[in-house]
């Protein structure tokens, strides 16, 4: 009974304030990089931050939810790295602005692979649901890099609809080159890495500036 209670106080010493949802977040993408989904569990995570493994009980229903919030973290995440590109080149706009967006879009998931590939997973679990059963954090947080990516299509005067299939065609690409460099299954030419292959890829339609 004593060690319980000093295990309560240490949580309740530790975390104040939903400091304690953002740490088992952190904790889920450290174990996440490290060992993969497999390894990922309410216990598992509680145990990375020492905490009883009920306490993550109190963000989340289960794994699932957990699972949702750690994809939803990648997005924004992969988002804020995109803005920070824009802000880093302001004169850039269109389809320019666009191949900056890519590159952030391929060293995230050249960086964050487990991660990338959850958030796909768990985008696609959302998408055959649809936006109004799917979990609102990670179709909020999922809608970010796109909605980024279209909008600097639609810079260019073009009709919503044109913005909307040239962004999609930009996603593909990218995510394309993405997943095919981490998965293995990319032999570039010598002396070439990924960022200059998408470079070259994109070259004949972009003005690179």
């Amino acid at each position: 009974m004593a060690e319980k209670k000093q295990s309560q106080e240490k949580e309740s010493s530790s975390y104040h304030h939903g400091d304690l949802r953002p740490a088992l977040i952190t904790a889920a993408r450290t174990l996440l990089q490290n060992q993969g989904t497999e390894a990922l569990s309410l216990r598992s995570i509680a145990s990375a931050i020492g905490v009883t493994h009920m306490a993550p009980y109190a963000h989340f229903k289960g794994k699932q939810e957990l699972l949702q919030a750690v994809a939803a973290s990648g997005y924004d995440e992969l988002a804020d790295n995109m803005l920070v590109a824009q802000k880093e080149n302001p004169k850039t706009r269109g389809r320019s602005l666009a191949y900056h967006y890519g590159v952030e879009y391929i060293r995230f998931a050249m960086k964050h692979p487990n991660l990338y590939r959850l958030m796909l997973n768990q985008i696609d679990l959302g998408i055959k649901s649809g936006p109004e059963t799917a979990n609102k954090e990670i179709w909020m947080s999922s809608q970010r890099p796109f909605r980024l990516l279209f909008a600097a299509f639609a810079s260019e005067r073009v009709s919503k609809e044109l913005a909307h299939a040239k962004a999609l065609g930009a996603w593909a690409i990218v995510h394309g080159i993405a997943s095919l460099a981490i998965d293995g299954h990319l032999v570039l030419p010598e002396g070439m890495d990924v960022y200059q292959l998408f470079k070259v890829t994109v070259s004949s339609s972009v003005d690179l500036g």
